[in-house]
């Protein structure tokens, strides 16, 4: 895709499509498979438990910063769009700006998850629930990252380059 020329409503609606909805879908499995290998394997993976906390700290983070985008930011950009106003825009980056700590932290903490994982290889001694979990958290790190550079890189910085107009 074209990221600089597509239009801000048709990239907040790939983000909505491709980013937001999945992490939706795929963050109460997650709590549960997270959940499931801690009860089964923390007495040999010690890890396990920081796994499990690390994981439900960056689904807390992304829930706040879905509901943000989904109330504070993405409708306005649409009103925006058609109704261009300094407030309007004022009101988007002031959200944005709220936000931008808890992106901030969960690509910290998705780091450290990367670390303790040793980049999601499970264990040899893991079972198939384990292997699946971690394959799972690759694919949830992804799309998380492509979401925030989506963000940070393109839409991000062409709203506060459309308040350099005012």
């Amino acid at each position: 895709m074209d990221w600089e020329n597509i239009s801000s409503i048709d990239l907040v609606d790939y983000i909505e499509k491709e980013h937001n909805k999945y992490l939706e879908g795929i963050m109460p499995e997650l709590s549960r498979l997270t959940t499931l290998i801690l009860k089964v394997h923390e007495s040999e993976h010690r890890e396990l438990s920081m796994v499990h906390r690390l994981y439900h700290i960056i689904q807390v983070d992304l829930i706040q910063q879905i509901f943000k985008e989904q109330i504070g930011i993405f409708p306005l950009i649409k009103m925006y769009t058609k109704k261009p106003s300094k407030e309007l825009l004022d009101e988007m980056l002031e959200t944005i700006e709220n936000i931008l700590p808890l992106i901030d932290e969960t690509k910290e903490l998705l780091n450290e998850l990367n670390n303790i994982t040793d980049g999601y290889t499970a264990p040899e001694d893991g079972c198939v629930t384990y292997d699946n979990t971690y394959e799972k958290l690759a694919e949830f790190e992804s799309n998380i990252l492509k979401k925030i550079s989506l963000e940070e890189d393109v839409l991000f910085p062409r709203l506060k380059e459309e308040l350099d107009r005012y």
